[in-house]
C-alpha cells in the first residue's frame, strides 16, 4: 500500500517496484493499492495484471500533492481518504496475509484495517519525519507505529528516530535499498558513451531527481554562475522548479535541461558523467541516485544531511555543507583534481556490490514472516 508507485518516478517509487518483481520472482502474490500518477500526466489504468500481481490505481484528483508537501496536516488528508476507502474491499476480495505500508498515511490506514481484519502490518518509512517531542501529531504517529506488527526504517537514522517514539527495539530494524547491479554497471568505453552524448569535451556533473527546493536545486543554479564554461551541469528530473531551470539553462551556456528521460537510459548518463551532485537540504532519505551513481563508476557530491552520510562515505565522492559557495568549491576542487576523482572512481563499483545488492531484501521478507 502506497500513495505513489509508477507510473510516477521516484527513488521510492523505483525501489517498490525492484520489491514488487523480487516478490513475484520468489512466488508470492502481490497486489499494490495506490493512486493514479497525482503529478504527471503518464497513462495510467485504474487495474493493472500480470503473473501473480495486481496493481489497482485509485482515480484521484490530480495536481496538489507538491502544493501541500510543506502543509503535512493537509497533505495527509488529501492522501488519506481513497486508500482508506479502498483498502477493505481489496481486503475481502484477495487472500491478503501481509499488509505493507509505505509512509505515514498508508500505515495508518494499514494498522486501522489491519486490526479490524486481522492481519499482519508492516510499516516502512523512506525519509525522516523529525517528529516533535510533545503534542497530538506526535502521539498520533506513536499510536500507528505502535500498533504496527513492524517497523522498518530507511537507514539507521530512519529507525532510530521510530524507536525515539518508545516503540519496542525489537519490532524495529533499518533496511536498505538495492539496486540492479547488471542494469547499473561500469561501461566498456566511457568515451564511446560520452560521443554519443555529445559530451565530448565537458566535465560534467549531473543532478538527478525532483525538481523541488528540498533536492537543493536552488543553491545548485546559484552556484553554476560561478563556474568555468568548461564544467557544465546536466540536469535530469521534473517538479515545481522547471521553469527555474529552464529560465537559467536559457541565460547559462554551461547548464542544460534535460528533462524526464527512460529510466532504461539512467546507466547511460551516469556513466557518461564526471560526478553527481546530491545537494539535499533536507532530511534525505538515502538517496537511491546515490547508489546507481556509483554503481556506474560516477563519484558523488552529497550533502551532510539525513542518511546521506549513511548511503556513501568520501572514499566514493565527497560530503558537504549544502551552499552555493560549497557546491562550487567542491565541483571546483573535482574539476583541477582529475587523479583523486579516478582515485575515487575506482572504488565506487565494488562500494556498490558490498552494500546495495539484491540480498538486501533479505530484512524486508523476514519482517513478513514475523
Amino acid at each position: 500500500m502506497t500513495a505513489h508507485f509508477r507510473p510516477n518516478v521516484g527513488g521510492v517509487e523505483t525501489h517498490l517496484n525492484d520489491l514488487c518483481d523480487i516478490l513475484v520472482k520468489r512466488r508470492y502474490k502481490v497486489t499494490v493499492l495506490t493512486y493514479r500518477p497525482l503529478e504527471t500526466e503518464a497513462k495510467w489504468k485504474v487495474i493493472e495484471q500480470g503473473n501473480n500481481f495486481t496493481i489497482i490505481r485509485i482515480p484521484w484528483l490530480p495536481h496538489l500533492f507538491y502544493k501541500l508537501v510543506k502543509m503535512p496536516a493537509l497533505e495527509f488528508l488529501y492522501l488519506l481518504p481513497g486508500l482508506f476507502l479502498v483498502t477493505p474491499f481489496v481486503l475481502l476480495l484477495k487472500r491478503i496475509r501481509v499488509i505493507h505500508a509505505h509512509g505515514l498515511v498508508a500505515g495508518f490506514v494499514g494498522v486501522f484495517w489491519g486490526k479490524v481484519f486481522k492481519r499482519r502490518v508492516v510499516i516502512s518509512t523512506h525519509s525522516l519525519y523529525s517528529f516533535p517531542k510533545t503534542g497530538i501529531y506526535r502521539k498520533f504517529v506513536t499510536w500507528i507505529f505502535r500498533n504496527a506488527s513492524f517497523c522498518l526504517g530507511l537507514s539507521k537514522q530512519a529507525a532510530e528516530e521510530i524507536r525515539s517514539l518508545g516503540i519496542t527495539p525489537c519490532k524495529v530494524d533499518n533496511f536498505i535499498y538495492w539496486i540492479d547491479l547488471e542494469k547499473f554497471k561500469i561501461p566498456k568505453s566511457k568515451v564511446k558513451i560520452r560521443k554519443e552524448l555529445e559530451w565530448d569535451d565537458e566535465f560534467v556533473v549531473l543532478f538527478v531527481g525532483r525538481l523541488v527546493s528540498e533536492k537543493g536545486v536552488i543553491e545548485l543554479l546559484e552556484s553554476v554562475k560561478n563556474w568555468e564554461e568548461n564544467i557544465s551541469l546536466k540536469i535530469i528530473g521534473s517538479g515545481p522548479l522547471e521553469e527555474l531551470v529552464k529560465e537559467t539553462a536559457s541565460k547559462c551556456n554551461n547548464v542544460e535541461f534535460i528533462g524526464v528521460i527512460d529510466q532504461g537510459k539512467l546507466p547511460l548518463y551516469y556513466s557518461g558523467s564526471d560526478i553527481l551532485v546530491v545537494p539535499s537540504v533536507s532530511e534525505e532519505g538515502f538517496g537511491r541516485v546515490i547508489l546507481e551513481s556509483l554503481a556506474c563508476g560516477t563519484p558523488v557530491i552529497g550533502a551532510k544531511q539525513g542518511a546521506i552520510p549513511e548511503a556513501m562515505d568520501e572514499s566514493v565522492g565527497k560530503l558537504i555543507d549544502v551552499s552555493a559557495s560549497n557546491i562550487y568549491e567542491a565541483v571546483w576542487y573535482f574539476y583541477q583534481n582529475r587523479d583523486k576523482l579516478k582515485q575515487l572512481a575506482n572504488n565506487c563499483r565494488s562500494f556498490a556490490e558490498r552494500r546495495y545488492s539484491e540480498k538486501n531484501v533479505e530484512k524486508i521478507i523476514k519482517a513478513y514472516q514475523g
